[in-house]
């Protein structure tokens, strides 16, 4: 509501240079409603180009900067929200201020008392980086990789939403100078993404498969990306089990290394708080054994896997009973395994 009323007033040219400054006071008021309702004017003030004509650009950024730390967690939004504005206001003063904006985003993405801050760093990091080039973000790139990938997993929806979001910017932004760690970072984080191509929330697995797609040249296998390519190119409906073969097969001729890592986090998921993820990484395990030579798995711990297929047998989720069933029955065709 109040950034409605912000919005209207802007639009009408009744905001002056006056008005913006009587309201400045009230960004360190001890009353919170007043902080919020401040802060979220300049939060919108900062998406208008008379922002910078007024020559307010400097004074609101760094007011912006002391607020983002505010206690009450609607100023920390507001205020964050309003840095991300920037790229409305003045897009071509982003690359001017690109570090201040950075530490003062990536330092929002590890809020410790609100995921709204968290998802509004998240929308308002996307913003600015849509503005630079990847020598434009410095050594916030390595900063800004890690903490993103700690949200894949996250139960909000929201927010690994915006976490796969921005993974695909900054694989779309990496050329060359971060081109080595963003490889590992991948090899890191791809068996996650190509599980959560079937995520709960639908939303949530179209913009993984969109990350997944643009994230696997980064392993550097050309075979499997032609093959995985084949899978993602255009819109056809996915279908996973397909791709978790192919690239089994991709992976057990070209990399047996990414193979033994796929392997061991995809048993890590077996334990999953999504009973659609476990029951994917059992389906998983089962299809990397299937087309995988065990005498060259050396790695193999089969007395383990058995041992937690088993637990999944138990499992709260009747489909990953079911799926854990069937992969055993693969695995010792005929053999009545003990509970």
């Amino acid at each position: 509501m109040r950034e409605c009323v912000c919005w209207l007033l802007l639009r009408s040219g009744l905001i002056t240079p006056e008005i913006i400054q009587s309201l400045l006071p009230w960004v360190n008021s001890p009353s919170e409603n007043h902080r919020v309702t401040s802060t979220a004017f300049l939060a919108q003030l900062m998406s208008d180009p008379m922002l910078r004509e007024k020559k307010f650009l400097k004074p609101v950024l760094h007011i912006l900067e002391e607020k983002s730390q505010d206690r009450n967690s609607i100023v920390r939004q507001m205020a964050v929200r309003g840095l991300g504005n920037l790229v409305y206001g003045a897009p071509e003063k982003v690359k001017k201020h690109k570090k201040f904006l950075m530490v003062i985003l990536i330092r929002a993405l590890s809020d410790p008392f609100s995921s709204e801050v968290i998802g509004e760093s998240m929308k308002a990091v996307a913003k600015v980086l849509k503005e630079l080039k990847e020598k434009d973000i410095g050594s916030s790139f390595r900063d800004l990789t890690q903490e993103i990938r700690t949200y894949f997993d996250n139960e909000d929806d929201a927010l690994r939403l915006w976490s796969f979001v921005l993974f695909g910017i900054l694989a779309r932004l990496t050329k060359r100078k971060w081109k080595g760690y963003f490889a590992e970072q991948v090899r890191q984080s791809w068996l996650t993404l190509l599980l959560h191509l079937q995520d709960p929330n639908p939303r949530v697995s179209v913009e993984c498969r969109a990350t997944f797609h643009l994230c696997v040249p980064f392993l550097g296998l050309k075979r499997l990306q032609t093959a995985v390519n084949e899978h993602l190119d255009g819109t056809a409906e996915l279908k996973p089990e397909e791709l978790q073969v192919d690239i089994c097969r991709h992976l057990a001729k070209e990399n047996a290394e990414l193979l033994e890592n796929l392997y061991k986090s995809t048993i890590m998921y077996f334990f999953s708080r999504w009973e659609e993820i476990r029951a994917v990484a059992a389906k998983l395990a089962g299809i990397i054994l299937e087309h995988t030579d065990r005498q060259r798995m050396k790695w193999l711990n089969l007395d383990h896997l058995l041992m937690s297929l088993q637990f999944l047998k138990k499992d709260p989720s009747p489909s990953v009973q079911l799926v854990a069933t069937e992969v055993l029955n693969d695995i010792c065709p005929g053999r009545v395994l003990g509970e």
